[in-house]
């Protein structure tokens, strides 16, 4: 009887044990789960029902309320002339066409701000955080006022690199660590940052999402979008490169050196897959690019990536099909930076699109 006793306890510690490193495990998991309140916390914005349609509410424009806000960015205030371009870029792209047409206002600065809201509204690529509280919020309260059913906002990863790391060595947070040698990077100040100065010559460093992280599936589906901001500081200009990876095809181009050097080539390999092109404009050291890569699975295991980068200087835009051989699995996306000492590599606002239109 006392063996028996004995037994079950053992059996009860185990089984204790066994919960509690499962929970451990699928915390950060289930906290991760729902970018939105995640999003929604940073901005300091309530996710109760009534907050969130007070939220809502307030993205919901008029000409009166366009009109009114457009008067108050010349306000002797700076708090109201701030809160007045918040305002309007909260309505979104939809109040694009109007601003097009209006008059921009007397005030010289007022004029700065209108055709600075005009400009972050034209780059539709170019996530910022006012168009996903937009979506967050719209997002929660359509799936509370409709249970059972998902809103696109669901099926989407956001990563705005708030949560500083002096190392990436362990990865970062749903995202992991790839680099060659002891190469590492941080975040700081909303920034991901791949350090430029390094012991070695030659390497990668590569912070990436699979597939499994990112959906909750083995591969990425047939059709979505990556959106991020990347750029890199001076020094090295046209020996190191920045870039985007979809499966094993990177998609980079070189801060500071004339014209770009755009290209496509092989991660790991780094064989070029397309020769350098001219970009159109000179993607300035320690500011960002606007990329954008649309992704599609074709026939037979191609893929086809259409890639968008923009700037005050430029849009670039190029068509790309890689055969199955090249591009491997859709199995994971990465940030890159690659190539010889130089600048640090920086990234910023990485949101990917799954329920595309």
């Amino acid at each position: 009887m006392i063996d028996f006793v004995k037994g079950i306890m053992k059996w009860m510690s185990v089984t204790q044990i066994a919960f509690s490193i499962l929970a451990f495990c699928l915390a950060p998991l289930q906290a991760a789960e729902d970018w939105r309140l995640d999003f929604l916390k940073a901005e300091k914005q309530k996710t109760d029902t009534e907050s969130l349609k007070k939220l809502h509410q307030s993205y919901q424009s008029s000409p009166e309320e366009l009109k009114k806000n457009i008067a108050h960015l010349g306000a002797d205030k700076l708090s109201v002339r701030m809160a007045a371009q918040e305002n309007i870029l909260r309505m979104g792209k939809d109040v694009l066409p109007q601003l097009q047409q209006m008059t921009p206002p007397p005030d010289a600065e007022a004029r700065v701000r209108f055709r600075h809201i005009q400009d972050r509204l034209m780059l539709h690529q170019s996530w910022d955080s006012p168009q996903l509280v937009q979506m967050a919020a719209a997002g929660l309260l359509y799936e509370r006022e409709n249970p059972g059913k998902a809103h696109p906002s669901r099926k989407m990863f956001v990563e705005f690199f708030r949560q500083p790391a002096d190392s990436l060595q362990k990865g970062y947070r749903r995202m992991r660590w790839l680099s060659a040698g002891d190469l590492d990077g941080r975040v700081a100040e909303e920034t991901l940052r791949f350090t430029g100065k390094r012991r070695i010559v030659e390497g990668d460093q590569r912070l990436y999402v699979s597939a499994q992280e990112a959906t909750g599936e083995k591969l990425f589906p047939d059709r979505f979008r990556i959106d991020v901001k990347i750029g890199g500081t001076a020094g090295g200009e046209g020996t190191y490169h920045v870039g985007v990876a979809v499966g094993q095809v990177r998609a980079l181009f070189h801060p500071g050196h004339e014209t770009g050097a755009f290209r496509f080539e092989e991660v790991g390999t780094r064989r070029e897959l397309t020769s350098n092109a001219d970009m159109g404009f000179t993607p300035e050291a320690g500011k960002y690019v606007d990329m954008s890569i649309d992704v599609e699975r074709l026939a037979k295991g191609r893929v086809k990536l259409t890639v968008a980068a923009s700037s005050a200087d430029g849009v670039y835009r190029t068509t790309q099909v890689f055969e199955e051989s090249d591009i491997g699995k859709l199995d994971q996306v990465s940030l890159d930076r690659s190539g010889r000492e130089g600048g640090d590599g920086l990234f910023r606002n990485l949101v990917m699109q799954f329920a595309l239109p």
